[in-house]
């Protein structure tokens, strides 16, 4: 009985992008095998997302086209399937979905080579067509363009196990009438603590406030800390996805040197085209695996902003019925 391992299907094997492209597969004879985007929609060329995921509006009845390329830096050529699977958001991380057919991508996106032929240090072009029916359902779909290689096994072998690998291009496709909806999303809080070991760390969590999935990404400043100190930019970790609606906690780990505080502290986080970016002052704890207090934040959140707008114009315009049912003159009787 011949087993199928299936290995390093998570969000690690996504092609992340990059000048010469994507971030390795999997090895395959002293390589890896990569994927990655060749080219963006023409309205989305400033948007960085763009640049390395399927990131698309599409009307229904809608028929697009995009380019990949497939490398191979091992020593021997290698044989690649390339298929379209769903996937999901799930635990904040964007994830294959168990079922490949769990939505319609498989079937609204083909690719002209299913099976290629990769050579040594080779790539080979392949492009997608993504095709929208009439009657396609508005929403949001969520999934990847996978290169796939399975180790073979030879007649006559004890080995009766094969591991496949793959790697892949995510897929964010937004179908509906009329324009792209909005990708907005806000920090709501940035708190500083220590992890076990006394590393200093700053959590800020974000709430995806539009109607599209986002990517979170960013970096951190320290300054005026104690005795002039300055740190950064520092990188938060990457990886969370938030779907409309949720919120999650993305974190930064700094170095482990840095005293207490209190510090200045500058926050830029993007996803695409949307970018954020709060500044404040925090102070670390002092022991390890404990949290302190949240950071005063120099700007008031947007919401309590424009409540307060609404607020002070609803005044003023009072105000000025007020006056100038004061000013009304008085009739005389005739």
């Amino acid at each position: 009985m011949t087993l199928l391992l299936q290995a390093a299907v998570c969000a690690a094997a996504f092609a992340e992008g990059g000048s010469e492209g994507s971030r390795p597969g999997h090895r395959k004879a002293g390589g890896t095998i990569g994927i990655r985007l060749l080219e963006a929609s023409s309205n989305r060329r400033d948007d960085p997302r763009a640049q390395i995921y399927v990131v698309d509006h599409i009307n229904p009845g809608t028929t697009i086209h995009r380019r990949l390329e497939i490398s191979n830096t091992s020593r021997i050529p290698q044989r690649v399937a390339v298929f379209v699977g769903a996937a999901e958001i799930r635990g904040n991380k964007f994830k294959p979905a168990r079922n490949r057919n769990a939505n319609e991508l498989a079937s609204w996106i083909s690719v002209d080579s299913p099976a290629l032929v990769v050579p040594a240090n080779g790539r080979v072009p392949v492009k997608a067509t993504i095709a929208i029916p009439e009657g396609a359902s508005k929403g949001e779909r969520y999934g990847a363009i996978w290169a796939e290689t399975a180790s073979e096994l030879k007649p006559g072998s004890r080995r009766n196990v094969a591991v496949v690998n793959r790697v892949g291009v995510r897929i964010y496709l937004d179908v509906g009438p009329g324009g792209d909806p909005p990708t907005d999303f806000r920090v709501k809080r940035l708190t500083p603590g220590r992890i076990r070991d006394g590393t200093p760390v700053v959590r800020a969590t974000v709430q995806n406030t539009g109607e599209r999935a986002i990517d979170v990404e960013g970096r951190i400043w320290l300054s005026d800390g104690p005795g002039g100190l300055k740190a950064g930019p520092t990188p938060v970790q990457v990886g969370t996805t938030l779907a409309p609606g949720d919120e999650a906690p993305v974190m930064a780990v700094l170095d482990a040197r840095l005293p207490d505080g209190p510090w200045r502290v500058k926050l830029t986080l993007e996803s695409g085209r949307v970018r954020r970016t709060i500044t404040g002052t925090l102070t670390f704890p002092a022991k390890g695996a404990t949290w302190g207090q949240a950071a005063l934040l120099d700007s008031t959140p947007w919401m309590y902003v424009a409540a307060g707008a609404l607020a002070a114009a609803l005044v003023a315009g009072l105000g000025i019925v007020l006056l100038r049912r004061v000013r009304r003159p008085r009739r005389r009787a005739g």
